[in-house]
């Protein structure tokens, strides 16, 4: 027997097995580091990329999750712990935010009543808390605000309810004080050979 080609062939097996398991033990020791650091547990809502979901189990190699869609995502342990995670359950309340415009031929006097006026609507809603609403800038189209508040529910469904309660609720307000919300627009200026304006614009009055 070949001494030498069987120890060759012993160490390049040995290295292959080593490479193959190699992915294996560093999932086992992530999967530990989740068990013992405890980032999430099973029943958690996280967040990772674009995907959250509800833990469902936490294998030696993998962690399950069922999406918000329904859907089953798998996700090797050593791959999930090297993203940002966000675990929903560690918190009591959930922040929302709502963007809105309102269109450029709101007067300033109008626009000044726009803070009560959503923080009225925030708290019409029961175990929601306003936080600021203010202008974030002059967009094409609109005066652009954004609205924050938060939700003293950590259940997406429920969340999603104040979003929609809190929003009907800015509407209905904003409607009763003739506030207008903006769509996209765009003016056109023609003007004739000579340089006088034309439509849209009507003649002067004499």
């Amino acid at each position: 027997m070949n001494v030498t080609a069987l120890v060759a062939g012993l160490g390049i097996g040995g290295i292959a097995i080593g490479l193959a398991a190699q992915g294996i033990f560093s999932d086992l020791f992530a999967a530990l580091s989740i068990l013992f650091d405890k980032p999430f547990k099973r029943g958690d809502v996280i967040q990772f990329d674009q995907t959250t979901g509800t833990v469902e189990r936490i294998g030696l190699k993998t962690t399950r999750l069922r999406s918000v869609n329904g859907e089953l995502v798998v996700m090797a342990n050593t791959k999930l712990l090297e993203r940002e995670i966000r675990n929903f359950q560690g918190g009591r309340t959930r922040r929302c935010q709502l963007p809105f415009g309102l269109v450029y031929r709101t007067s300033p006097d109008e626009l000044e009543k726009v803070t009560s006026l959503a923080k009225g609507a925030v708290e019409s809603r029961k175990g929601c808390t306003f936080v600021r609403c203010a202008i974030l800038g002059f967009g094409p189209s609109s005066i652009d605000f954004e609205l924050l508040f938060d939700s003293r529910n950590t259940d997406a469904n429920k969340v999603a309810g104040d979003r929609t309660a809190v929003a009907l609720a800015v509407l209905r307000t904003f409607a009763e004080h003739e506030l207008e919300f903006a769509y996209p627009t765009q003016t056109t200026f023609t003007a004739a050979p000579d340089g006088t304006m034309i439509m849209p614009y009507a003649a002067p009055a004499p």
